[in-house]
């Protein structure tokens, strides 16, 4: 069968059920696949099967909720790599514990790019289960996850660090222009309808930083670490999903990626309680990410790194709040004169404008604490 008929199948429940039973002998499915709502870059299904069921990923050549952007379908096999890699007895695999780790690899096609992936359960995202779940376990288990996810990240990118055969493996340049051209370039316009006047100059250091990205960095990075990626499963372990923007690059794409969405998290959330439960991961999660770089810290975090990492927490914060991604998070249907769209372009400012003063992993103000009297407010739904 063809490429493009293969491609339309996976549109569709039964082409999804045909396509599973012809790659899979030893799978049964008994039901009808069911497409997920959270798959905005690729074509996303779980489908049930005798014993167990699997999760189905179709990467489109664009952006699978806007076919006017083009987006390279290769991003699943530098997941699949990662997958692969982080798997019992493989090279990574010392890299966490069993209840921290990204789903099994179990097929993998590239005409189209197509990836079958254990399938992780559906415990609630890590955002979902700080906003939602009860206030006392939230309070309680916080600081265990993000020390379990902290020391996650840091030994990633500890183990990693300089391996010429993981730069060459997990090259994934493709993802990192596409991020340049959707959220660097993009920070000038997204300040000018915050109304921030000097959005040329503060988007000038946003594009510097996305143009440095592009080359071969220091260790694999994760690439797209936001609550929606991290599953907590009932027993408090973890998995990881979502993988394909990975790259052997710089740290600040994972530790300043999730720390801007910690400070969002924390803006936005619905008590007094859940905000101090967000800050408590938040210190568990740097705390642990330092201990698990151990020696390499030094190295991988220089005065660059966390100028860089300030300026990307700036352009995440702001790309989430005015900018394309908007929509379904947790600024999602309010004007850029909202009271809270404001502090969150006024903070994203700050990051940009002095760098300098966001202190990552000290004692001092940092970003990551957000504004303790900021008023609480509901989870758009």
């Amino acid at each position: 069968m063809s490429e493009p008929d293969t491609a339309a199948r996976l549109t569709t429940p039964e082409g999804v059920r045909a396509y599973v039973r012809g790659r899979l002998e030893d799978f049964h499915p008994t039901g009808t696949p069911t497409r997920l709502p959270e798959g905005n870059l690729n074509v996303v299904w779980r489908v049930p099967g005798a014993d167990r069921s699997v999760i189905l990923k179709y990467a489109p050549p664009h952006i699978a909720v806007d076919p006017e952007t083009p987006l390279d379908p290769s991003r699943l096999t530098i997941e699949a790599r990662c997958l692969e890699a982080l798997s019992p007895s493989a090279r990574l695999a010392g890299v966490g514990p069993s209840s921290v780790r990204p789903p099994r690899r179990i097929d993998l096609q590239t005409e189209p790019h197509v990836l079958i992936m254990e399938d992780c359960g559906n415990g609630p995202t890590l955002g979902r289960w700080l906003w939602e779940g009860e206030e006392t376990t939230v309070r309680d288990k916080a600081p265990t996850i993000g020390r379990r996810l902290g020391e996650f990240i840091g030994r990633l990118h500890r183990t990693t660090l300089n391996d010429p055969d993981c730069a060459t493996a997990f090259d994934n340049r493709p993802m990192q222009e596409t991020r340049l051209a959707v959220q660097y370039r993009g920070v000038a316009d997204m300040l000018r309808v915050g109304g921030v006047d000097d959005a040329v100059m503060l988007g000038e250091r946003a594009v510097a930083l996305g143009e440095e990205l592009r080359s071969p960095g220091r260790c694999l990075t994760m690439g797209d670490l936001w609550p929606p990626s991290v599953l907590v499963r009932g027993d408090g372990d973890l998995r990881i999903i979502d993988w394909e923007l990975a790259h052997y690059g710089r740290p600040l794409q994972d530790v300043a990626h999730w720390l801007a969405h910690l400070w969002m998290q924390r803006h936005r959330a619905p008590s007094e309680a859940v905000a101090d439960a967000i800050a408590g991961h938040r210190d568990a999660f740097l705390t642990a990410y330092a201990e698990g770089l151990g020696a390499a810290r030094d190295e991988l975090w220089d005065d660059a790194e966390r100028r860089g990492a300030a300026i990307h927490i700036g352009a995440e914060i702001l790309v989430r709040a005015v900018g394309p991604f908007q929509a379904g998070y947790v600024y999602a249907g309010l004007d850029a004169d909202h009271p809270a769209v404001q502090e969150a372009v006024a903070t994203a400012s700050t990051c940009l404008r002095i760098p300098t003063a966001v202190d990552l992993f000290g004692q001092g103000p940092t970003v990551g604490q957000g504004p303790g009297s900021a008023p609480a407010r509901r989870f758009p739904r």
